[in-house]
């Protein structure tokens, strides 16, 4: 009996996946979630990850104080709350797994293909495990890019 793929949005879960590899269209699936407010009044979690076609990820996470807004995000975020992690990405059934550092769900915005990550482990602030963002494509960014130099 043949084994059939997990479909995401009508399309194979790895297949669909692959469309995010930064190489297919030069940018970045990111996104950002509001959670508990810290007592530094860091309330929100912004990231934005790179999928590469050899399957490693760079993920840019980043804690601040603002506002999320369905098109966005403001925030102040200092440089101790700026993390880069790297790993190996997966799909596993119908997600995709970064690591063991968030999961992802296939979604659609605004008609759009796009990601739904859940943050699975902690990387900066324990209140942020188990809050979820939509991810959607950011355009004509790189890994190398300045904004991400001040990285840890």
């Amino acid at each position: 009996m043949p084994v059939t793929e997990t479909t995401v949005n009508g399309r194979p879960a790895s297949e669909y996946y692959a469309q995010f590899a930064y190489e297919k269209y030069a940018g970045a699936p990111g996104g950002a979630v509001a959670f508990p407010a810290q007592r530094d009044g860091i309330n929100l979690f912004a990231a934005t990850a790179y999928l590469k076609q050899d399957k490693s990820f760079i993920l840019y996470y980043a804690e601040g104080a603002g506002t999320v807004r369905s098109n966005g995000y403001t925030a102040e975020i200092p440089l101790s709350r700026m993390f880069k992690r790297t790993g190996v990405w997966s799909v596993s059934g119908g997600s995709l797994k970064l690591g063991d550092l968030m999961t992802c769900q296939g979604l659609k915005v605004d008609g759009n293909d796009a990601l739904l990550c859940t943050l699975d482990r902690t990387i900066g602030y324990a209140d942020a495990v188990g809050k979820t963002a939509t991810f959607t494509r950011s355009t004509n960014s790189s890994p190398n890019d300045r904004q991400w130099a001040d990285y840890q």
